[in-house]
């Protein structure tokens, strides 16, 4: 028996597992080079990589590595994930998420992300921490932390390449205690 993904509801969206017939949906999103920007993904983005990125979901620990697609009206718009992990004995989350580029600016990522940080405190009595990062220019998903309540705690300098192009990734988090007290 595999363990199966738990889909999720917000008022506005769907969130679940991601499957076989979301490639051409991801290749879609995932080819618009304005998406790419600050990700580090192949550029171009065919439709290869996105059958590799579906089948890795698929192969996913939905236990420690929850990924959900999220469908708006029927498609998919975009995915959310969280990681858990072990750092100096405390149980971390690392959340990520990405959304198509006609679908920026409408509050799917904060919504979607709220529910799966609700998910991820309630279902982990023992995870203490969430974090999130970016690029230092992704100043929409920088706004998307900073909405969800997340606290700025550094900028790492020159921390990853995207496209031959040295960026800084700015890092925030979430401490159980603040979720808890700001009503999640």
């Amino acid at each position: 028996d595999s363990l199966q993904l738990v889909s999720l509801q917000t008022a506005r969206l769907v969130l679940r597992a991601f499957q076989a017939r979301d490639v051409d949906a991801v290749f879609e999103y995932a080819s618009d080079p304005e998406w790419q920007r600050y990700l580090p993904v192949p550029s171009p983005y065919t439709l290869e990589d996105a059958r590799a990125f579906i089948d890795m979901q698929l192969a996913a620990d939905p236990k420690t590595m929850p990924h959900w697609a999220i469908i708006h009206q029927g498609s998919v718009i975009g995915g959310i994930g969280i990681g858990f992990f072990e750092d100096y004995n405390l149980k971390v989350g690392e959340l990520g998420y990405s959304l198509k580029r006609s679908e920026w600016g409408q509050g799917f990522i904060t919504e979607a992300a709220t529910t799966v940080i609700n998910y991820a405190f309630d279902t982990n009595p023992n995870l203490i921490r969430i974090e999130a990062s970016a690029d230092s220019r992704d100043k929409a998903s920088l706004k998307v932390m900073v909405i969800l309540g997340m606290q700025y705690d550094c900028v790492l300098r020159q921390r990853h390449v995207v496209r031959d192009e040295l960026g800084d990734e700015v890092y925030y988090s979430m401490l159980r205690s603040e979720w808890a007290s700001q009503g999640g």
